[in-house]
């Protein structure tokens, strides 16, 4: 397959045109409609529908333009790889993070990496831990930092800490640094976020096991959302620190401390096994693990530390 067919049907894909993608490659339109129509014939499907509206992709195009940014991709990290040999890591690393993870690592991260590697450049995206897996393992991040990564295959998983969940509650300074028991959480409305492979089914097996019946009163579908929820007085939900402590210190909120039994979830950093890692995705990796234990020693990410404390 020749690369540059590719290249060529990404263009036409993006740009939805021959000839907005024929002005973008510096090539003359027919020669760029002939090279599709190679390729279409190498895959022996037919990737656009082709119309006076212009060029719009047809299911199979779609499914192929997935693997071609992924193909792409992968030439892009073997460029990088290569260019780094002889000089620092450079080039583009694309982390996904869990919105706590997002918030207790994103600053320290891009500090190191500004002082110690200048030449990487670093695409961080939020997200659902769900939908972070799934778009990892199509290729489209280097690393992912989440909870409730499910192990396979090609991937590795490196725990970076046990988080402790805080029941967090509308501001009540009675609450400040208490502790609460589990059976006491009967009776008060929850807000549960939307993923449903986090915290929910942990909280209904517990309460299924001690005969309590909780009260589901909102579903949030982000982080921010439950935290908003929160602050106007709908509810309670249960949240790691690294994601609530600047709200609790400025009095915007509470939490205490689930107990009997304990709330908490662990934090990994996930690689891919099935593909070389660059130097600059082993730099970043290295970064994160320094991050991470310096959010634990100021008191940032609560629980228990995975890593090496060295």
């Amino acid at each position: 397959m020749d690369f540059r067919r590719i290249q060529h049907f990404v263009h036409v894909a993006e740009l939805g045109s021959l000839s907005k993608a024929a002005e973008r490659l510096n090539i003359v339109q027919p020669a760029l409609s002939q090279s599709i129509k190679r390729l279409e014939d190498e895959l022996s499907v037919l990737l656009f529908n082709r119309s006076r509206r212009g060029m719009e992709l047809t299911e199979s195009g779609q499914t192929f333009l997935n693997h071609a940014y992924g193909i792409l991709n992968q030439y892009n990290r073997a460029k990088e790889s290569l260019s780094a040999k002889d000089g620092d890591p450079q080039g583009l690393v694309s982390v996904a993070m869990t919105a706590s993870s997002l918030g207790a690592l994103t600053v320290p991260l891009a500090k190191s990496l500004m002082l110690h590697y200048p030449k990487i450049r670093l695409n961080i995206e939020s997200g659902l831990a769900a939908n972070i897996q799934q778009s990892f393992e199509a290729g489209d991040y280097d690393l992912v930092v989440s909870h409730l990564v499910s192990a396979g295959a090609s991937i590795h998983i490196e725990n970076l800490i046990e988080e402790d969940l805080f029941l967090t509650s509308p501001y009540d300074p009675n609450n400040l640094g208490a502790e609460i028991e589990f059976k006491d959480l009967e009776g008060l409305p929850l807000i549960i976020p939307q993923d449903r492979h986090g915290v929910a089914p942990e909280v209904a097996k517990y309460a299924l096991e001690k005969d309590i019946e909780l009260e589901m009163a909102q579903v949030a579908g982000t982080m921010h959302a439950t935290l908003q929820l929160i602050e106007a007085g709908l509810g309670h939900s249960f949240l790691p620190w690294s994601a609530i402590h600047e709200r609790v210190e400025q009095n915007r909120i509470s939490a205490r401390k689930v107990i009997n039994p304990s709330l908490h979830h662990k934090v990994s950093m996930v690689y891919p096994t099935h593909r070389p890692l660059t130097p600059a995705t082993i730099a970043v990796m290295d970064l994160i693990r320094l991050a991470a234990k310096d959010v634990y020693n100021i008191g940032n990410w609560a629980g228990t530390l995975l890593l090496s404390s060295k």
